[in-house]
């Protein structure tokens, strides 16, 4: 269903620290509820997790899981509200030196591996059904910011959608995979302006390997930066919105799908 792969090494493991293990009863305790949870996020949940990614440990998922059970959180609003909220609450907290660079970091890896397991829920939740289209899904080089592109994927498997992620491929690669895939777009993630040049350059490769009019989306936190990225770097369109970014290229997705999944 979906394809992760990245050149990093060395990063943190957090998996022995009850994050698999939260992970499934979060997805079994909330398929049952075929009904969507209050998107408002509740601080109460966001302290909790927060807690959780720096402490790590089985009590502090198992405080998480019972504040989740009281506010109806579903495991959908987790990974594309409350995960989001929570690296961003710790990113600020490490501004602020009240938390460091270390601690920021050993905590985003759990909620990376917590976005992971969730998904793979999903995707075996799923398993048998019709493919609803593929996304090649990339980082580019020198990249650091990795938690936005993987909320993203988790959105799409969530809809059906098979993800080839890829961490700053290269030509060879990228070349490869466009000639063996039968890819419906490309959607590459951008945090900083200063990434801009090497983006255009990237969309103008991938166009130019492409045996059809493939598209390209960009998206991530230059949309909080700068206006339209896309015409600064050749993309078809730039959006935060996964549904937007499905709809332009022509991929559907079922609701009642997406609903059994919240």
């Amino acid at each position: 269903m979906q394809e992760y792969q990245t050149n990093s090494r060395g990063a943190a493991s957090p998996d022995s620290d009850g994050v698999i293990n939260f992970a499934s009863q979060v997805v079994s305790l909330l398929a049952e509820r075929n009904v969507k949870s209050s998107t408002e996020p509740r601080e109460t949940v966001v302290v909790s997790l927060i807690a959780a990614a720096l402490k790590g440990g089985d009590d502090r998922f198992s405080a998480l899981l019972a504040e989740m059970r009281r506010s109806r959180v579903s495991a959908a609003a987790l990974a594309d509200i409350y995960i989001p909220i929570a690296a961003r609450k710790m990113g600020e907290d490490w501004l602020d030196d009240e938390l460091s660079w270390m601690e920021v970091t050993i905590a985003v890896a759990r909620l990376q591996s917590l976005l992971r397991e969730i998904g793979s829920a999903w995707a075996a939740d799923r398993a048998g059904d019709a493919g609803s289209g593929s996304v090649l899904l990339i980082i580019p080089n020198s990249e650091q910011h990795t938690l936005g592109p993987l909320v993203a994927m988790s959105q799409m498997r969530r809809f059906g959608i098979s993800v080839c992620l890829r961490i700053a491929p290269s030509h060879e690669e990228l070349r490869s995979l466009v000639a063996e895939r039968a890819f419906d777009g490309v959607m590459v993630s951008v945090a900083g302006e200063e990434k801009l040049d090497t983006v255009r350059k990237l969309v103008s490769f991938i166009k130019s390997i492409g045996i059809a009019h493939l598209p390209v989306i960009i998206g991530g936190a230059i949309m909080t930066k700068v206006n339209d990225p896309a015409s600064i770097t050749g993309a078809d369109l730039s959006t935060n919105d996964i549904g937007v970014a499905l709809e332009a290229l022509g991929l559907k997705f079922d609701d009642f799908c997406v609903l059994k999944r919240a």
